[in-house]
């Protein structure tokens, strides 16, 4: 394992470390401030662009690190590119979210007034081209850049909140406008970015037509997974406003934000591992460190689940009050689910990496039936107990399906991706070793 490739990781797992506290102290904040049915209203908002982001950016992003890994296209057309390519999209997830709002609003927003709805729709075009422009930093490997861009977007959306819920007194306007803020100080910063650290703006460069035709043919395989991810992360949200009321979003949103907070490590690994997998040719080391970084964060994440399970009441009754109480009990029925998927991440972005997203994607459509079909079915019966049911079963299966994909593609053995190694105790043991001799 590389060193650049180490200090990456903990540079990443920094941020991450950093922007869970900051997420965390945010949701502590909304939480607190707007009640449970207030929280779930907030969250049914933003909502609404984060869904119409994942589904119509059409794998540009994917594309954009895979095809900087591979150096086959100059930086400033791939950038220049995407900004022609965000532009359109975005226009069409504004006219589709107007769409949307009109005549389904009463479907899946329950309870939400439909001028907050068409108000976050205006930052469509900031929240695309930040995607789009973001991982340029990730292909190139300026985790610096990336994770600071990340990182500022959180910051500025915590301070914004602070202001408008303690000093101002607004509510829920408070809390949309401050999701806005954290999206508009980050494009801002990162226009100031590329200019400083990869010398080109938006202006730079040419529209290049044979970048764009491999992107969409690249990334569309990439993106239908992501979409089908995503429903998978989210269909829960919906189908409970659907059957259930925005208080009961409220309280299993709370649940599932703590829940993820367990692929803090995953997230920080894989991002880092996806354009290292993309830039290498080595196949046996690109073997070698997936299944070290596989059985590692799944050995780390049981532990942390442990914690969570027994910590969970004391959690959301001090953190956020005796109103978020039965969200303890959803997130330890997420927890097992939430554990095995740490392991999917980093498969998932090993596969991309060579080349193959669409492994991706069929495991995804097998997992989002699965998982809207159980929702459908326990919801109604059992409440928002159903939808984390749901979530942690589906999650376990994507898992699974997974390391059968990747051992079929690779030839490692399970037994390599999912449990500790003789290599892997030697070297924890030389790292407490040094730990004791430095205190």
């Amino acid at each position: 394992m590389s060193n650049s490739f180490v200090k990456n990781t903990i540079m990443t797992l920094s941020r991450q470390i950093s922007g869970i506290l900051l997420g965390l102290l945010a949701s502590i904040i909304i939480a607190r401030s707007l009640g449970p049915e207030g929280n779930g209203l907030y969250q049914l908002i933003v909502l609404l662009p984060t869904t119409l982001m994942t589904l119509l950016n059409l794998g540009v992003g994917t594309s954009s690190v895979y095809y900087v890994g591979q150096k086959k296209y100059d930086i400033k057309d791939i950038i220049k590119t995407n900004t022609a390519s965000g532009a359109v999209l975005s226009l069409a997830a504004v006219i589709i979210g107007l769409i949307g709002v009109m005549f389904f609003s009463d479907k899946f927003f329950e309870g939400v007034p439909p001028n907050y709805l068409y108000f976050i729709l205006l930052i469509m075009p900031l929240l695309m081209l930040n995607d789009f422009y973001l991982v340029i930093f990730q292909g190139v490997q300026d985790f610096k850049s990336f994770n600071s861009l990340a990182l500022l977007r959180q910051l500025a959306a915590l301070i914004t909140l602070v202001i408008f819920i303690f000093v101002l007194k607004i509510g829920l306007v408070g809390t949309v406008i401050a999701f806005i803020a954290g999206v508009v100080t980050q494009f801002i910063v990162t226009l100031i970015l590329l200019n400083k650290n990869l010398k080109t703006n938006l202006f730079s460069g040419s529209f290049s037509k044979a970048y764009f035709k491999e992107s969409f043919s690249f990334g569309f395989k990439a993106h239908f997974s992501n979409v089908l991810s995503f429903i998978n992360y989210r269909a829960d949200i919906y189908l409970i406003s659907m059957f259930l009321n925005p208080a009961a979003v409220g309280l299993y949103g709370v649940a599932v934000s703590i829940a993820e907070r367990l692929w803090i490590v995953s997230q920080s690994i894989s991002s880092v591992l996806y354009p290292v997998i993309s830039s290498s040719s080595d196949v046996d080391s690109k073997n070698k460190l997936t299944s070290v970084i596989s059985r590692n964060v799944l050995f780390f994440s049981i532990i942390a689940g442990i914690v969570f399970y027994f910590a969970s009441d004391l959690i959301f009754r001090l953190l956020f009050g005796e109103a978020y109480a039965d969200s303890s009990d959803i997130l330890k029925m997420l927890l097992p689910g939430i554990i095995l998927f740490s392991v999917d991440r980093i498969l998932s972005n090993d596969l991309a990496g060579r080349g193959k997203p669409e492994l991706n994607m069929y495991t995804s459509i097998f997992t989002v039936a699965s998982n809207i079909i159980l929702n459908i079915l326990l919801i109604p019966k059992i409440g928002i107990a159903g939808a984390a049911v749901s979530t942690s079963v589906t999650y376990s299966l994507s898992t699974l399906v997974k390391m059968i994909l990747f051992k079929r593609e690779t030839g490692v053995a399970y037994a390599k991706m999912v449990l500790l190694q003789k290599e892997d105790l030697i070297l924890f043991k030389r790292l407490i070793n040094k730990a004791v001799k430095r205190s």
